[in-house]
């Protein structure tokens, strides 16, 4: 069977797989990791799209979108409401 998408090792490789400008890289990767810790809180208290949606006080469809990954149009701040709506408690750490 064939293979419907690309494997890559980090973000800096699918930035240059996109011909995006490898300072994205950082933007996206936290975009990805809130997105990922929102997806794994809602699995975890196994809510439905719509109670997370109520809880995190946001529209269903931005909820499906950040599941589903489609991450392009949710800015960063729209992410963090999110997560701290569903009581995540979120960190930045500069290295």
């Amino acid at each position: 069977m064939k293979k419907n998408y690309i494997e890559t090792k980090n973000v800096q490789d699918i930035c240059k797989m996109l011909h995006l400008p490898t300072k994205e890289a950082s933007r996206i990767s936290v975009k990805v990791g809130i997105a990922v810790a929102i997806r794994n809180k809602i699995e975890k208290q196994h809510l439905t799209q719509i109670e997370a949606s109520k809880k995190a006080g946001i529209g269903r469809t931005v909820i499906t979108a950040i599941v589903n990954g489609n991450l392009a149009s949710i800015s960063t701040d729209r992410l963090l409401d999110v997560a701290e709506g569903l009581g995540l408690r979120v960190r930045l750490e500069v290295a």
